[in-house]
């Protein structure tokens, strides 16, 4: 998106459009919504993505009806309403060429990572990369690692951080302060030895 959204001026309006400059981000969130509420039918998925391009046009017949630009009748776009039909192509054209419209059916599931990725930095806190252990000591690690994640994966936060930036307002959902992690399972794993000998 960024491609078609900034470049050299010569080439203004032809490979990209200033139409399209305050739209990177907003875009990515269309795909993003798209994804989530295609209730698992691709082809619904392809004609909410292709109909981003009508709702940047000002044309918001086939909007979901849940949508502001639909329940607000004082609707007023933030964005540069397309009218230059460059402008409508180039942004047609990342559309259609993102793996998301190319594959569908692999995204219909809208399937978040936040857990995998939570899990696999806990594994990174109890196996460095940089060290090579013995097969024992990484298969130890590997079963501290998942008890300190199961023990702490949805603990409770005190409060949220909320910054303030104007040039990426997605960012602005705000930041939980998690209290510190606990480490109840270290008790249990010791208890647990102390009777394998009693």
């Amino acid at each position: 998106m960024k491609r078609v959204s900034a470049g050299p001026k010569y080439l203004n309006e032809k490979s990209w459009s200033a139409q399209l400059e305050d739209k990177v981000e907003s875009v990515a969130t269309h795909f993003h919504w798209a994804v989530r509420n295609c209730e698992e039918n691709p082809k619904e998925l392809k004609n909410v993505l292709l109909n981003i391009v009508e709702h940047y046009k000002n044309n918001h017949q086939k909007c979901h009806p849940d949508s502001r630009c639909k329940r607000d009748t004082n609707y007023e776009p933030k964005r540069i309403i397309l009218s230059i039909p460059i402008a409508e192509k180039l942004l047609l054209g990342v559309i259609r060429k993102s793996t998301i419209y190319t594959h569908p059916e692999d995204y219909v599931l809208a399937k978040d990572t936040c857990y995998v990725e939570s899990f696999n930095n806990t594994m990174n806190m109890f196996q460095d990369k940089r060290i090579a252990f013995s097969n024992d000591n990484y298969q130890a690690r590997s079963q501290l690692a998942v008890c300190h994640w199961n023990e702490n994966v949805d603990r409770d936060f005190t409060s949220i951080w909320n910054p303030n930036r104007r040039n990426a307002p997605r960012s602005n959902i705000g930041k939980k302060n998690y209290k510190p992690p606990t480490y109840n399972y270290r008790q249990s794993i010791w208890a647990r030895q102390i009777n394998s000998f009693y």
